[in-house]
């Protein structure tokens, strides 16, 4: 792979990291705390580029930058630190950045002085410990979404514009990203590939950056909605100093499935546990308690299975047999083909169209 071409893409992902690091930082509206994590995230991967891409830069300018040589590469070591962090800022409403905190950029700050002080400690471990690092944060960054996406069925009936899809963009792009240089590192240090092979990892590495950088810097022209942040969830308080008598649960559990058998709200696609809640004149805190406890499901779950069973009702009726399972779909409620797919099938054992033909 020509170093020319590398160089090229590497430059160009630096200039948009850095113009849409600059975007961030300035950034008014919505978690002014997120945008500020994400721009570090940028500016750091903007940095750690310019530092591979040193001796062409200076080709080009006539400046000379050999000063920074290395500086650039202990940035690295802020990557899985800024991206957990920003993925906490964005799924906590009360999120803060603590004093504590500062143990994230523990490795990050010995990387830059030893370079700046030029002390050979760690030299020969600083690949090994980078991947291990960003092993460590990456998981610790799945945890939080699995997290959120296990709480947020609580209290919603449709998560898709609660999926955390613009985290999961940043998150996974980088993923990929690291995965190829992981690979990258692990082949050559086992011989297995040669200098020419593992351009072909760095090109593609940095490939998947530049788009990342083109996509990002396009969303923020064109969607500035998104770094309003996801929805906050009010979370009620745990059940252990619940004063709910068996008596009540029993009696708002009569009123809430009346209500699901007359009223049919489960047909809004974008119901939530509140609006149920203040239809049948009971407290958020206690709805949710009768259906985590005597139904055994969350909210999103509970719904669901109305979903499904109506859609059930109208795939087995001779009179919808002309409509298509995705009508059907957007009938009984749901608003993602992939949500009613995979509701259906966990509650039914089957697929839509198979339910259909097995009917028909």
């Amino acid at each position: 792979m020509s170093s020319k071409i590398i160089d090229s893409i590497a430059i160009l992902t630096a200039i948009l990291l850095l113009i849409f690091s600059t975007f961030a930082f300035t950034h008014k509206k919505g978690k002014v705390i997120s945008h500020k994590i994400l721009a570090a995230f940028l500016l750091a991967n903007a940095l750690y580029i310019i530092d591979f891409v040193l001796v062409p830069i200076e080709k080009v300018t006539g400046l000379s930058l050999r000063w920074f040589s290395g500086i650039g590469s202990s940035f690295g070591f802020l990557f899985g630190p800024l991206l957990y962090l920003y993925s906490r800022s964005i799924t906590q409403k009360d999120f803060s950045l603590k004093p504590s905190q500062l143990i994230h950029l523990a490795i990050f700050i010995i990387a830059f002085f030893r370079i700046l002080l030029n002390v050979k400690i760690f030299f020969i471990y600083r690949y090994s410990i980078f991947h291990f690092q960003i092993v460590l944060y990456m998981i610790a960054c799945f945890v939080v979404i699995i997290n959120y996406r296990r709480e947020i069925k609580n209290y919603f009936s449709s998560i898709d514009k609660l999926n955390l899809t613009w985290m999961l963009y940043v998150v996974g792009a980088f993923f990929i990203m690291w995965m190829i240089d992981l690979s990258n590192f692990i082949l050559s240090n086992f011989n297995v590939i040669n200098p020419a092979d593992s351009s072909y990892f760095t090109f593609f590495s940095l490939l998947i950056n530049f788009i990342f950088a083109i996509l990002i810097f396009y969303k923020a022209l064109k969607h500035p909605e998104i770094f309003t942040g996801i929805t906050e969830v009010d979370k009620p308080p745990k059940y252990e100093y619940s004063h709910l008598t068996n008596e009540e649960k029993t009696e708002y559990l009569r009123k809430l499935e009346d209500y699901f058998h007359l009223e049919k709200p489960f047909l809004k696609p974008e119901l939530t546990i509140s609006e149920v809640a203040n239809e049948l004149n009971v407290s958020t805190k206690y709805l949710s308690q009768v259906i985590n406890e005597s139904l055994r499901k969350n909210f999103y779950d509970f719904i669901n299975s109305y979903r499904i069973e109506e859609a059930k009702r109208m795939l087995k009726n001779r009179d919808n047999f002309q409509k298509t399972v995705l009508e059907v779909l957007y009938d009984s409620g749901f608003n993602s083909k992939s949500a009613f797919n995979s509701a259906f099938k966990r509650q039914t054992g089957y697929t839509p169209t198979q339910y259909r033909k097995q009917i028909s």
